[in-house]
């Protein structure tokens, strides 16, 4: 659908119709940064449009699958490990396999490598992919639901994992993928009918993508070279940590370390939210370490699979751990480490309040050390995925960090700007005890942009009619959060009442037509089976050199009552009729 405004400055609905399901020709109108495209060629030209918060995604195409992909994507391009999430509203069934969802992709070629997390019209939920460019596609299944449904995509380095929901907090898994997409991949939406000859749409809301970079000075590297990769993904306080490795034991170990580097005395504290099992000595915690070669120094309090809590430590570089157990019990469970010269105490406990000492012991290691969360799978074959939260990193002999300031200095509470404009969001950030690294700026869950430099602030684009609740969300140097009070903006549509529908002649025109009518639809309803809460006949009008026609409906239009519609229009003819997918637009 394209809304613009003629010569003659009025506006007009341009539906471009080609008869008896030829292809049909429309233009996508989305908000930056997105950009949408068809992927493949297929033989029905996809559209996108977006009101209120929700796209409308009409697509067409043989389907996402095999060796190649014909579908509509609204994508942008990031950079890094990303946490990709919409709500799948409806599918309308073209076949059962029309689909719908979020994707994370290598390149805009049709044979890309790709995951694509999705809910379907009749199949329910899957996690597909390619694991390499031109390769054959591969189906994890899911749930046999159907919309609307939560659908959400983490890459974690090579690493892909699907998600689906009802409620958009409770997360079931539906599989993971292992795909090298490159340091920049495209992310977004995407939507195919598994149908060359007819177009599904689908309509899709609470989008967010969020990228998931550590925060500084965060950084993670695998230790000891374990056979399958590790990687970690970060979400507002939240470590999702994918790791093998043979152990953390013996004379040298395996494992993925998320770390920074401490001088001095140092107090490390974890929360072990859950551990998946690939090995009963599956475990994660924190860890200081002398150095990053796999038979350092170090000592590590955790929490296993199936073995309880320990505290595990190599006194000597190169020589045979040791271990003192703690008591029994699986995550959830807290963490904590305390290192006083060269005397390093190892805690466990259930609330993160009370602390039960599990042991302590003389390792003399460098003034400077790297201290964070180590986590390893105990299984050369097998990953396990770990969550951790609440993690703090606390230098001694100083007053525990405290966490920054922040408010938002602009724009006002309750401003009102209109449709299409661009805002200027800035916030005042300081903390007493350290530095701000970063604020982050949200609109509702979706975030904005971030800067690391004074003053603190975004340029929000192009924004859509809505409601927003914006936020900010301080981070100092030492990882600790605030977020501002909440703004209300409101973003008033300023489009005016189509005046005219402007569609392209069907190649039948003069031999098969006798009429055109125009037939307007609730928001998301599908033309092609629907019922139209209005029409009108636009009778037979000639068109112009290049076959569009443009009638005049200034009356009709204006009748309508205030609100979200899709516009069609149907050829009719002896033998039947044809109607051209929907358009959606604002009264």
């Amino acid at each position: 659908m394209v809304v613009s405004v003629s010569r003659r400055a009025s506006t007009i609905v341009c539906l471009f119709l080609f008869f008896l399901g030829a292809a049909t020709q429309l233009f996508a109108q989305v908000p930056s940064p997105w950009t949408a495209r068809d992927i493949g060629s297929p033989a029905i030209a996809g559209t996108v449009s977006f009101a209120q918060g929700q796209f409308t995604v009409t697509a067409a195409g043989s389907d996402i699958w095999g060796a190649s992909d014909q579908f509509q994507f609204v994508y942008q391009q990031i950079t890094g490990d990303v946490d990709v999430v919409a709500r799948v509203d409806s599918v309308t069934m073209a076949h059962a396999w029309s689909k719908a969802g979020v994707m994370i992709r290598s390149s805009l070629a049709a044979n890309a490598a790709h995951g694509f997390a999705l809910v379907s019209a009749g199949k329910g939920t899957a996690l597909q992919s390619r694991a390499q460019d031109g390769g054959l596609s591969m189906n994890a299944p899911g749930s046999l639901v159907a919309p609307p449904q939560w659908i959400r995509l983490i890459r974690a380095g090579t690493r892909l994992t699907a998600y689906s929901s009802a409620t958009g907090s409770t997360w079931t898994t539906i599989g993971t993928a292992t795909i090298a997409l490159g340091s920049a991949a495209y992310v977004g939406l995407a939507a195919t009918s598994h149908n060359a000859a007819v177009s599904t749409t689908a309509l899709l809301s609470q989008v967010a993508v969020v990228p998931l970079a550590l925060p500084a000075p965060l950084k993670s590297t695998d230790i000891g070279g374990p056979a399958i990769k590790g990687a970690v993904s970060y979400r507002q306080g939240v470590y999702t940590v994918h790791a093998g490795g043979t152990d953390i034991w013996s004379t040298s170990d395996q494992f993925h370390f998320v770390y920074q580097q401490v001088s001095g005395d140092v107090e490390v504290v974890a929360r072990v939210a859950s551990i998946k099992y690939a090995d009963q000595w599956s475990k994660s915690g924190v860890m200081i370490r002398e150095t990053l070669t796999g038979g350092s120094r170090h000592a590590l309090a955790l929490s296993s699979a199936g073995k309880g809590y320990a505290f595990q430590r190599r006194v000597d570089t190169g020589g045979f751990s040791e271990h003192t157990a703690g008591t029994a019990g699986a995550p959830p469970g807290w963490v904590r480490l305390v290192r006083t010269g060269a005397q390093i105490e190892a805690f466990q406990s259930l609330d993160g309040t009370k602390w039960t000492s599990i042991g302590t012991d003389a390792i003399p290691m460098a003034d400077t050390v790297y201290v964070g969360i180590a986590t390893t799978s105990h299984n050369a074959a097998a990953a396990t995925d770990v969550v951790v939260d609440n993690f703090t990193v606390t230098p001694l002999g100083s007053a525990p960090n405290q966490p920054p300031l922040v408010a938002l200095t602009s724009p006002a509470d309750g401003t009102s700007i209109t449709a299409g404009s661009n805002l200027a969001v800035t916030a005042a950030a300081n903390d007493g005890d350290g530095t701000i690294a970063r604020v982050d700026f949200f609109a509702g869950t979706a975030l904005l942009g971030s800067d690391t430099t004074q003053p603190y602030g975004v340029t929000w684009t192009s924004i859509p009619a809505g409601t927003y609740s914006l936020t900010a969300v301080a981070i100092d140097n030492d990882g600790a959060r605030a977020t501002s009070a909440t703004v209300g903006v409101t973003v008033t549509s300023t489009t005016s009442p189509p005046t005219a529908i402007a569609f392209r002649a069907s190649v039948d025109h003069a031999t098969l037509v006798t009429r055109y009518e125009l037939r307007i639809f609730a928001s998301g309803a599908n033309p092609s089976t629907a019922t139209p809460i209005a029409t009108s006949d636009l009778g037979k009008p000639a068109p112009d050199a290049v076959g569009d026609i443009t009638v005049n409906r200034a009356t009709f239009f204006s009748g309508l009552a205030p609100g979200s519609y899709v516009a069609a229009v149907r050829a009719i003819g002896p033998g039947g009729s044809s109607t051209s997918a929907g358009i959606l637009f604002t009264r």
